[in-house]
Parts: structure tokens; sequence; C-alpha cells
């Protein structure tokens, strides 16, 4: 989808475009002129659109096909010599087995600086969240946990830290302990000794707090109620005022970019990334809610309440600032999230993925803004236009990694798909299914995934963690595209703790009592029951209970309850 307005008069067209974009407009690139891509030969339909490499004949087959290999890939990695971890604990990048010959021996990791708080807040979404939940598959939790251990124990501030007990962003490579990255300070790269990035708190807390939900290890909810309380204590209130006139607001942000977590020093002062953080004090806000008042569990999790005003107070600063006009919804300063370019003190960096996923968390809280149906639009065109390939259908980085890559692309993909299932705008699923098409070439049959069409060397945020819930959430959000012929659970609003899959039922626990959950499934069930209470089939879900709509070849359930977490569908 490339945008015909560029130029200095984007923003006012782009603004007037999305006012009333019609339906038949053609978002996609031209035909894609390559024969190959990746280790693929390119399949295209007759109009010269490019298809998924697995089974392209079946919409949505490859989708699973390489969350599959990739989700597979990940149980099968191997161990890095000199440090007894797994590669993907520290190294960022590596070559795989077709690139290099000695990856069985786990020496293919680049000297390029790992990111563990990402590839870790990453796996737990991807695999512990995600593709347990559609697979059944249990491995995956000690996987994640070996991950989470490690930055607890080797990755952590001291508490007695001005940033107390918050995880690091970076690292050097082949190393145990994270502390920042430090071999490219002398070019200007990377966070430095003893620096932390606020927004990865934000990302990593919420995984910790999604990986309590799984196994209710508290010392996971404790890891990251510490990352909440960081970002309540250092929040900044620097909104501007909604004075016609005024010229004298500052551009800058709620929190830093780059900070010494032991000095509090600011190396680079300004990050867009607002909604880390706000979707880790949202979920904290929700379990206390969700919780008895004076309950022993209540106590126990929430021994001192106070600390829920304080995330109510700074997750309403931060969104604040993210609509004010001198928030990035309004200026589009979308800059500051990754960790290996250098200082941008004059904010020149665009990145595509914080407005994306701003975009994801607006569509799954619409209440949070009453202009969701202008936002999110505006979003979709802008990274379009300015991150789209042409003759293909992919999306760049960012400004200063101006490459096309597969997670990047696939994210895009799977906003349009939410987009697609909020408002049933056509076009927008057929942005979704060519450009989640194209990401699929990214994986090999191996599960080996590429960084982009140029870029051979893997990522395990690219290729993993940053890749396979975009897939599992477009399945989510078009459930069709899910197999007709085997029975899965694609999505719920609350972690799903256990999930079992047999031939005569599912059955599977929420975190929440209160949730809903899609899935599709081979045949209409012959009974569900919530807390062993059937359920009633409805016309809608404005009520407890389910929806069976009718495909070509089974259907989709979904299933809304608030009286009871344990499930079970009958066959």
């Amino acid at each position: 989808m490339i945008l015909p307005f560029k130029g200095k008069y984007f923003f006012v067209l782009l603004f007037l475009f999305v006012q009333n974009v019609p339906a038949q407009f053609d978002y996609r690139s031209p035909a894609l002129p390559l024969d190959t891509l990746c280790s693929h030969k390119v399949v295209k339909d007759g109009e010269g659109k490019i298809l998924s490499w697995y089974k392209p004949e079946i919409q949505g087959a490859g989708y699973v096909k390489v969350a599959e290999l990739a989700s597979e890939f990940i149980k099968n990695c191997p161990v890095e010599p000199t440090t007894k971890l797994k590669l993907y604990m520290v190294h960022a990048d590596f070559d795989g087995p077709n690139q290099n010959k000695n990856f069985n021996e786990g020496t293919s990791g680049t000297e390029w600086m790992p990111n563990p708080a990402c590839t870790f807040a990453g796996f737990v979404q991807s695999f512990a969240v995600d593709f347990r939940t559609y697979s059944g598959d249990t491995s995956y939790i000690s996987i994640i946990r070996e991950c989470l251990n490690q930055m607890l124990s080797n990755g952590t501030t001291p508490k007695e830290w001005i940033w107390a007990q918050c995880p690091y962003a970076s690292a050097d490579p082949k190393s145990r302990i994270y502390n920042g990255a430090t071999n490219w300070e002398n070019e200007g790269r990377g966070d430095g000794f003893n620096y932390i990035e606020p927004d990865k708190v934000g990302e990593l807390g919420a995984a910790y707090l999604a990986f309590f939900e799984i196994t209710g290890e508290v010392k996971y909810f404790n890891a990251a109620v510490n990352c909440a309380d960081a970002l309540a204590k250092h929040v900044r209130n620097v909104s501007a005022t909604d004075e016609r006139f005024a010229t004298n607001f500052s551009i800058s942000s709620p929190w830093p970019f780059r900070v010494n977590a032991k000095t509090g020093h600011i190396k680079d002062d300004y990050c867009s990334n607002v909604v880390a953080p706000v979707k880790l004090f949202d979920e904290l806000i929700r379990l206390y809610v969700s919780l008895e008042k004076n309950s022993d569990e209540c106590y126990r999790l929430f021994p001192d309440p106070k600390k829920i005003d304080l995330y109510k107070k700074a997750a309403e600063s931060a969104w604040n600032w993210l609509f004010s006009k001198n928030g990035p919804m309004k200026t589009f300063v979308w800059n500051g999230y990754f960790e290996d370019v250098p200082v941008d003190t004059n904010r020149i960096n665009r990145v595509q993925i914080t407005p994306l996923e701003t975009a994801r968390y607006i569509l799954s809280h619409p209440e949070k803004d009453s202009n969701w149906r202008k936002d999110v639009p505006a979003i979709l065109h802008w990274v379009a236009s300015a991150f789209g390939v042409e003759g293909m259908d992919a999306i760049r980085e960012q400004t200063w990694c101006y490459e096309p890559m597969g997670s990047h692309t696939a994210r895009y993909a799977s906003v349009c798909a939410l987009w697609y299932e909020k408002t049933g705008e056509e076009v927008f699923k057929d942005e979704a299914f060519h450009f989640f098409n194209f990401a699929t070439y990214m994986c090999e049959k191996n599960g080996y995934v590429w960084t982009g069409p140029d870029w051979p060397t893997s990522w395990f945020t690219d290729g993993y963690g940053d890749y396979v819930q975009h897939f599992m959430e477009g399945l989510t959000a078009i459930p069709e595209w899910a197999p007709q012929e085997e029975n899965h659970l694609l999505g719920s609003t609350s972690v799903v703790k256990e999930i079992n899959y047999s031939q005569s039922e599912i059955s599977y626990s929420t975190f929440y009592n209160s949730s809903v959950e899609v899935l599709r499934l081979v045949c209409k069930p012959v009974v569900i029951k919530v807390n062993n209470k059937p359920m009633r089939e409805l016309a809608d879900l404005n009520q407890d209970g389910f929806t069976w709509e009718d495909l070509q070849s089974g259907g989709i359930l979904r299933i809304k309850h608030s009286a009871g977490a344990q499930i079970k569908i009958i066959f």
C-alpha cells in the first residue's frame, strides 16, 4: 500500500484523506516483480499479487504453518558454548543451519548487541500466551521461565538505585550479565553501562504479569509491580496546555528513552512508546479490580492499595500526553524505540512499531479514544506511506534502518486485520491478506526466519518473538483463516492458564472469570459449560453465552462468560 501523498503537504492531505476513504481504493502495491523470495519460489494469483508459499490455494494456511515452524525452531535452539545459555539469551541475531554449518554448535550468533527485554517480552506473547494456547503445547512454559529467571537474576537493576529493580534493554554479546550495551559507546550507539530504556521496563513488566497469570508464580507478579512502581515514580507531566497561541511548550515525553538507572542521568530524552507502560498499569488495575475487596488474595498481591491510584495517575498522564498537541498522535513524532540506534537528540528518526502498537491498543480499548475511527486509519495510512515498499507488500522498520522486514510487515497486517474485525471494511482484510502472505516468505521450511527479503540473518525479535504473535492475532481477528479441519482456541481477552484438546472435548481455564474467547472448530459443539453450568446460544454476545457462525467447513465459536473461568466444550 503506497499512498500517493508525499512531501510537505502530507499531513494535511492525510487528515483530509482519512475522513472518507473510498471502499474501492486499492491499497496494495503493484504486482510483485520477484520470482524468488528468501528460500521460496514466489506464488502469485491471477492478478500477479503475492500468495503464501505454503498451500497458497487455502487462505491462511501459510500463517499457521510459519507460526508452527518458527515456534518449533525456538524449542530446538542450541546452547552458546562459552556461557552455557541458549543462543537467544546472549545474542540478538544469528545465522541459521542453511547459512552457517556451525549453527548446531551454538556459535553462529553475531557480535551485535543483544536486546533481552524485547526478546523475552516477545517470547512471552508469541509462545507462552499465543502459540501455547493455540497448540496446547506446554513446553514453552519452561522455555520462557528460563528466560525470565535469567533476566531477574542477571539483568535487573539493584533495589537501592534511582530506577530500582528494572530490566535492562540491551547487553553485550555472549555475556551472562545484562547491564546495558557498552561495545558501541564510542560510536554513540546502544544504551551504555547502567542505562535502561523505560518503555522496555513497561514491555517486560507486562510480560512478567502475563506469565504470572499463566503460572501463578508470585515472583513474576512482584517483578511486574517493581517495573510499574519505577515507571509511576518517574513519570513526567509534559502535556502542552490547550492555549491556542502557546509556542513555548516542550516536545518531551512522559519517560525518557535512555536513562542511567543508578544516577538518573538522561542520555536520550524522547520516547513516543508510552503505550507499553500504559498496558502494564492498565493490567495491574484490571487485576486489582477483579479481586474481591478485603480478600486474602487482594491483601497478598496488593498490600498497599494506594499504589493503584499512582498507577492510574501515571497512565492517565501518559495517555493524555499521547493525544495532546505535543504528543505523537498530533505531531507524528514517533521516535525512540530501537536499542541499537545512535542517540537522537534532534528526534530525526521515525519508527512504525510504536504507532502500530498504539493503534492495536486503541482497537482493543476503543473507550480510551473517542476518535478511534479516525485515529487508527490515520496511523495505518501514515505507516503505509512512510514505510511501504514499491513493488512489495512489505513494511520497512524505521527511517534509520530503511529495510523491509517480515515482523513489521506482519505487524501492519495484523492491525489491518483488527481494523477489519472492528469495522467490516473489506479493503483492510485484503490488505492484511497480502501483507501476511509476503511475511510468510521470511520463514524457511526448517523454521529459520530471515529478517527481511534482503537480510538473511535472523533476529530473535524480528524472526520469532515479534513475528509469531502477529499471525496469531490475525487468525483471531479473521478466524476463517484458521485451519478448517482442526479445533483451536485462537484468542481470549484473558490469559488462558491451561488448555487441553481431545477429539471429544476442549477444556480450558482463563485467568479472569470475565472474558471472551474465539475458536475455530470442525463442528458445532453439543454443549458448552462454564463451571459445569450449560451456556445458552445467543444471536450476539451482549450477555453471557455463545454464538456459532457456520462456515463452508466447520465454524466459528465465540464465548462470553463472567461467572466462571473453567470452560468445557463437548462435541
